[in-house]
């Protein structure tokens, strides 16, 4: 999305960043955050909801000059200040379809969620979609406490030995540590069924019935678009399966067995997922 931006808006600086730590984000957007006020617009994207504390720790201690605009991913904080901006996708309501096709894989034993780390409110909302689409209580377990659980592939790798023996049936929602229980059922044919996070991931497994996606590629660009043309975006957004920018995709190969529950379950999730916000807190 970022990229095709770019392609649009030759005339636009924009600076891509990677860091390797949390101490790395921070000096590059304290950095930013006390540079002088200029007459050019500048808008500093944070892809994560991990930066939500960082933002409130620095803006603490300075404030964004006129000139100077936040966008924040994954986060349902509003802001008083009316230059920050934050979106969240839910997966609620795409998890809650993949529960509703997991209850068609799984015999009597109860399907895995396994989450990144106890911490992170999109990953948590997720999970609770897929139980509530499973329609009873699930195994819940966690990879790490903190931020490492999105890299960790090996370990997730080891423990689909185990995995595989007590399941029928794996959610994980756990960034790059999925490509662990993909390989592990690429590699034996014990593998319990999955499904793929973010993008279409049907191709990583024979045992990917569906995958959650979400479509942040098009919001980025429809964010940054609508930053250059108006010079101001929307405060603070949900988008769910109504939106379009979330949703459940079937496997190619799982077509003819689950197209038509996901189809005829969509409604009801997004009833669901209504429901759920206006009553959990999120």
């Amino acid at each position: 999305g970022v990229q095709r931006f770019k392609m649009e808006h030759k005339e636009i600086d924009i600076y891509i960043y990677s860091p390797e730590s949390l101490p790395e984000a921070e000096k590059i957007f304290s950095d930013w955050l006390k540079r002088p006020e200029s007459d050019i617009p500048v808008l500093f994207v944070l892809g994560s909801s991990d930066y939500e504390p960082m933002v409130e720790k620095h803006l603490i201690q300075h404030d964004l000059t006129p000139n100077k605009s936040l966008l924040l991913f994954e986060s349902r904080k509003q802001y008083d200040d009316k230059q920050i901006h934050t979106f969240q996708i839910s997966m609620f309501g795409a998890s809650y379809l993949a529960g509703a096709v997991a209850r068609q894989c799984t015999g009597d034993r109860k399907p895995l969620v396994l989450l990144a780390n106890h911490s992170d409110s999109p990953i948590n909302i997720a999970k609770d979609g897929f139980v509530a689409g499973y329609g009873s209580d699930c195994d819940v377990e966690y990879l790490a406490d903190d931020w490492t659980g999105y890299v960790s592939a090996s370990l997730a790798y080891q423990k689909m030995s185990t995995w595989a023996v007590d399941y029928d049936f794996i959610f994980p929602v756990a960034g790059g540590s999925n490509a662990g229980i993909y390989r592990y059922s690429r590699e034996f044919e014990d593998s319990p069924y999955l499904a793929g996070m973010d993008i279409d991931q049907s191709s990583l497994s024979n045992w990917i019935t569906g995958s959650v996606i979400k479509h942040i590629d098009q919001l980025i660009y429809r964010y940054l678009t609508e930053w250059v043309v108006t010079g101001d975006m929307p405060e603070n957004q949900l988008y769910g399966l109504e939106s379009g920018y979330a949703d459940w995709l079937v496997a190619p190969r799982y077509v003819n067995d689950f197209s038509s529950l996901v189809n005829g379950m969509r409604p009801q999730a997004m009833i669901f997922e209504k429901e759920y916000y206006e009553t959990s807190g999120y």
